[in-house]
């Protein structure tokens, strides 16, 4: 089983963390995205591909959830700090 198949639970952070979790079967992969605000309200974003899928394209599809998932909290955060991006 290669590493970026295996499983890998998300780290206790105050900022952001992800977790890796396959299948029953280890067809297919999830990934968890997380990302805490202001309040420290936990953010979820999350992905799911094919074993087989290309490692080059989910680390793109990877980096654009995550960009994506810290603009969604980094919004909100403004918002609450009454700045308007």
């Amino acid at each position: 089983m290669s590493r970026h198949i295996e499983r890998r639970a998300p780290k206790e952070t105050l900022g952001f963390a992800w977790g890796r979790f396959p299948t029953f079967g280890g067809s297919a992969i999830t990934w968890r995205l997380y990302r805490r605000d202001h309040r420290r309200a936990l953010h979820m974003h999350v992905l799911t591909f094919f074993a087989h899928d290309d490692r080059v394209v989910i680390a793109g599809h990877l980096r654009r959830a995550r960009r994506y998932l810290r603009d969604k909290v980094d919004e909100i955060d403004l918002q609450a700090m009454g700045v308007h991006a």
